[in-house]
C-alpha cells in the first residue's frame, strides 16, 4: 500500500515541480550573478546610509524623515529586493538580445541564454514580469519615479542602441541608471518620494540631496568606462562604441585617473566629512587611479572595476560621516 501507484504518480509529480521551480529560480538567479557586488550591493548601501544620515534632522518646518534608525535597517530588505527586482528587469533586457547572447557564449557561456536554460520566448515574458513587479514594488514600497525611469533607460540602452552607438551616450544612461537605482533605494529605505516630494516637510534639506546627486552623476559619467576597459576586445568585435575604442585606450585611462581623483576630493569636501570621510574614500581612489594607469591586463582591469565600485560605494557613505562628525 505505501508503494501504491497513486502515491508514487504523487511524488513523482511533487519531485518534478520541484525541479522545474529550481531549475526556473536558478535561471533567474544567473540573470543578476555578475552584478550582485558591483550593482546590487552598491546602490541598496546608498539607500540604507543616506536615509540613515537623515534620522531625526530637523527644520523649521518639522522632521525631514520621520523614520528611525530601526525603522530602515528593518526596511533594508525592501531596498535590496526593490533594486534586485529592478536590475533583474534590465539584465534580462540585455543579455536576452542576439548579440548579447553571441558576445556571452565567448565570455560568459554559463549563463541562462547561452547555455540554452531558457528560450527567447520564456526571456521576453520574464523580461514583462520583472518591470511589472518592479512597478508593483515601487507602488507598494516607494521608488516609483526612479522604477519609470529605468523602465525607459533600459528601453534606450537595450533596444534603441543606446549602449552601442556613442561613447558619450553611453556613459550617460550609465551615469543616470547609477542615480535611478541609488534613488529608489533611498526613496524605499525612507519610505517617501525624495525628487518629487508631496508635501514641504520632504522638500527640507531636498536641496543638498539633489546637490549630492548631481555629484554623484558628475562622478559615474566621467568615470564609469571603467567598466569598459576589461573587454575591449569583445566590444570591438560587436561594433559597440565605448570610450577607450572612440577616444583610445590611454586617453580614457587618463580619464579615469584625473577625475577619479578629483572627485576623491571633492565629494568629502562637499559633506564636510572631515578626515574620517578622506581617509574611507581616498585609499580606493588611489587604488583605482594606480591600477588603471599600471596594471592593464583584462583580469587587472577587470579588478580595477571591481574596486571602482568599493570607492563609489565609500562615497556613499559620506552623507553618515558627515552627520557623525
Amino acid at each position: 500500500m505505501a508503494n501504491s501507484p497513486t502515491r508514487l504518480s504523487l511524488l513523482n509529480g511533487i519531485e518534478t515541480n520541484q525541479q522545474f521551480v529550481a531549475h526556473h529560480v536558478y535561471c533567474i538567479w544567473l540573470f543578476t550573478r555578475s552584478d550582485l557586488i558591483t550593482m546590487l550591493l552598491p546602490k541598496s548601501s546608498f539607500g540604507i546610509l543616506t536615509a540613515l544620515s537623515c534620522t531625526d534632522l530637523q527644520n523649521d518646518s518639522g522632521r525631514i524623515n520621520t523614520l528611525t534608525t530601526y525603522q530602515i535597517w528593518s526596511r533594508a530588505p525592501l531596498v535590496f529586493l526593490w533594486v534586485w527586482a529592478h536590475l533583474l528587469a534590465f539584465n534580462i533586457g540585455n543579455q536576452r538580445r542576439p548579440e548579447s547572447i553571441a558576445e556571452d557564449a565567448v565570455n560568459k557561456p554559463w549563463r541562462t541564454m547561452p547555455s540554452g536554460k531558457w528560450t527567447h520566448q520564456q526571456a521576453y515574458y520574464a523580461w514583462i514580469m520583472a518591470y511589472l513587479g518592479g512597478l508593483l514594488l515601487s507602488l507598494l514600497f516607494q521608488g516609483l519615479v526612479p522604477s519609470l525611469a529605468l523602465l525607459i533607460l533600459g528601453h534606450w540602452y537595450n533596444d534603441r542602441g543606446g549602449g552601442d552607438v556613442n561613447a558619450l551616450v553611453r556613459n550617460l544612461i550609465n551615469a543616470l541608471g547609477y542615480v535611478a537605482f541609488a534613488t529608489g533605494a533611498l526613496e524605499v529605505a525612507l519610505n517617501r518620494p525624495v525628487i518629487l516630494p508631496l508635501d514641504s516637510v520632504a522638500e527640507v534639506h531636498s536641496h543638498k540631496l539633489r546637490s549630492w546627486m548631481l555629484l554623484l552623476f558628475c562622478s559615474v559619467f566621467t568615470t564609469v568606462h571603467t567598466q569598459d576597459m576589461h573587454d575591449q576586445q569583445g566590444d570591438a568585435t560587436r561594433g559597440r562604441f565605448s570610450v577607450p575604442l572612440q577616444i583610445g585606450d590611454a586617453p580614457a585611462r587618463w580619464l579615469i585617473m584625473t577625475f577619479v581623483l578629483c572627485w576623491g576630493l571633492v565629494c568629502p569636501c562637499f559633506w564636510n566629512a572631515g578626515w574620517t570621510g578622506y581617509i574611507t574614500t581616498t585609499p580606493l581612489a588611489l587604488a583605482t587611479a594606480y591600477r588603471t594607469m599600471m596594471l592593464r591586463t583584462a583580469r587587472d582591469d577587470s579588478w580595477t572595476f571591481v574596486i571602482w565600485n568599493l570607492w563609489i560605494m565609500s562615497l556613499y557613505s559620506l552623507p553618515l560621516q558627515s552627520r557623525m562628525t
